[in-house]
């Protein structure tokens, strides 16, 4: 695999190199970690291998657009998660990505060029060999069985033909997946089983996505609903009613409660409360605070009743996490 661009080309040299057919021998795994820090770009890339998985990220704010050449030597299925940033796709099955948005693609071989405008970016993408993927990929949905297809002709194609909603769970995985210094055991596990939840939670959504392909909703309402969606992501601990969200964005409350559910899978207040248990899962994992401190910060006023619904979101206890009360 080869990776050129004009403003970053000395921070790839660490993945310009040859891998193994599979990435990595049969154990354990590789990590290497590139901070960017110059006048044009600050943050990090980064890079995981292990055997059929190569999962490369990054956080980043940049100064300059840039258009970035990627030339594959092997053919791969290819998951992307774009959590931050818009990028345009000249080379590929894709078009490109706009902020909270993913889909996967599988290309056979050749070049791959990635427009990156000026601004803030984060993203995760995670290659998968195509041995890897025939292990875990069954024909019993029509997006897979499709998929199966292209790849036996060695035809490049997408998952779905547009690209998907990125839901809380994903974020959730996705920063566990790349969160540095990690000091889990059997990290190798770790990151093999998530990234095979993360493929079938992708394969589920886009099924779905399918079946529901023939909506009510025009392409403008479409866009309205995803600005409801970037709003709750961005404040989930604000307090919303369907009115108020509805006219922030120009639509009738119905069309908004009808459309959300269509192009998210979720109620507005369902998603909503999804966000807010999953940043309530991170609090607990990931900082200093105590259960009742997250509990409060979420607006419940009783610490069992804040448990009771988080053990019905993620079945077990906030007290499995964090023993801190």
């Amino acid at each position: 695999m080869e990776i050129s661009s004009s403003n970053y080309g000395c921070y790839f040299d660490e993945y310009n190199r040859s891998y193994p057919p599979e990435f990595h021998g049969y154990a354990g795994y590789t990590e290497t970690r590139v901070q960017l820090h110059d006048e044009v770009s600050q943050g990090e890339l980064g890079e995981i291998c292990f055997h059929g998985v190569r999962i490369h990220y990054g956080r980043f704010q940049t100064l300059k657009a840039d258009t970035i050449r990627t030339t594959e030597d092997f053919p791969s299925v290819e998951m992307v998660f774009q959590l931050q940033g818009r990028t345009s796709d000249q080379s590929s099955v894709l078009s490109g990505f706009s902020p909270q948005q993913h889909n996967l693609s599988y290309r056979p071989y050749g070049d791959r060029l990635s427009r990156f405008e000026a601004g803030a970016y984060h993203y995760v993408g995670i290659q998968l060999t195509e041995t890897f993927f025939y292990r875990f990929a069954d024909d019993d949905s029509p997006t897979i069985s499709r998929l199966l297809t292209s790849l036996a002709q060695k035809e490049a194609a997408a998952l779905s033909k547009h690209n998907l909603v990125i839901t809380p769970i994903f974020q959730t995985q996705l920063i566990g997946l790349t969160q540095p210094n990690r000091t889990q055991p059997l990290k190798r596990l770790y990151l093999e089983t998530t990234v095979l939840d993360l493929l079938r939670q992708q394969l589920e959504q886009a099924d779905s996505h399918l079946a529901k392909s023939k909506t009510s909703l025009t392409a403008s309402d479409v866009d309205k609903v995803l600005a409801v969606k970037a709003l709750l992501d961005c404040n989930p601990l604000d307090t919303y009613s369907l009115l108020q969200l509805a006219r922030f964005v120009g639509l009738n409350d119905y069309k908004l409660k009808k459309g959300f559910r269509e192009v998210v899978g979720n109620t507005v207040f369902g998603y909503l409360n999804d966000l807010r248990m999953h940043y309530a899962h991170q609090l607990l994992r990931d900082t200093d605070h105590t259960i009742g401190e997250v509990a409060i910060r979420l607006g419940y006023s009783e610490t069992h009743h804040f448990s009771g619904a988080f053990k019905r979101k993620f079945g077990y206890l906030p007290s499995q996490i964090s023993v801190k009360i």
